[in-house]
């Protein structure tokens, strides 16, 4: 994994590139740049990565659903200096709920077992009585002194693990690294590749075999080829 340093090294170069397109730009290229992202985390996105059994989850993949998100990313775009806190990740679960079967965001009172594998055993989330303590946990390591990337990282998979929510829980923790990647100058990461929907996956499932640096290779190699992206879309935009 010793491409990590250099994914790092590329990727700050390239927020520095992405700075420079927009810093004085007109409304329509923010505008554009805007759109592309929202419209991949909302639309394309979920269509990658969702899993949807049988019929009857079909809400959890419908126009409806995918209008939350882009709901949830509009918030966090208009609050990009809110302290992140477990009222607030629970606010974000709320909206990606809205008008779903799924009750928004109040903590789970069930147990669950995850699809992560870990030694040949499926991954079992923590009590669903030691929701509220852990997410202090996170919330204090969210916080922390690591750099940005990390933090953002870090969330993404812990939220996953604890599995706080009925239902949801990762594409709420996908927003919530975007948040914590907003915040910190660095654009959302978008999962829109047919390869993602199975490599994502294998990632989060690599970090809980303490396998940290193949999740972060591969997180970063996303956010990567996200600001590639935008880096494109930005040289292609015209200032009306």
């Amino acid at each position: 994994m010793t491409k990590t340093p250099q994914l790092r090294t590329d990727i700050e170069q390239n927020r520095r590139t992405i700075n420079e397109l927009l810093f004085g730009a007109g409304s329509y290229k923010r505008l554009n740049n805007i759109n592309w992202l929202r419209h991949e985390i909302a639309y394309v996105e979920p269509k990658t990565l969702f899993y949807v059994p049988n019929r009857e989850q079909t809400p959890y993949l419908d126009y409806n659903s995918m209008k939350n998100i882009g709901d949830a990313y509009d918030f966090i775009l208009s609050c990009p200096h809110t302290y992140i806190d477990s009222a607030e990740i629970c606010k974000i679960h709320s909206m990606m709920c809205a008008n779903t079967p799924i009750h928004g965001g109040k903590f789970r009172t069930t147990n669950k077992i995850l699809e992560i594998i870990v030694n040949g055993q499926r991954m079992h989330a923590p009590d669903a009585s030691q929701i509220a303590s852990q997410m202090n946990e996170i919330i204090f390591n969210l916080h922390g002194n690591t750099d940005v990337m990390t933090r953002a990282f870090n969330v993404h998979y812990d939220l996953i693990a604890l599995q706080p929510f009925d239902d949801f829980n990762k594409r709420t923790a996908r927003m919530v690294m975007n948040w914590v990647l907003v915040q910190g100058g660095y654009r959302p990461i978008v999962f829109n590749q047919s390869t993602d929907k199975q490599r994502y996956k294998d990632a989060i499932t690599e970090y809980a075999n303490n396998n940290y640096k193949a999740y972060i290779t591969y997180m970063a190699s996303c956010m990567l080829r996200t600001q590639k992206s935008i880096i494109k879309l930005l040289n292609k935009s015209k200032v009306l």
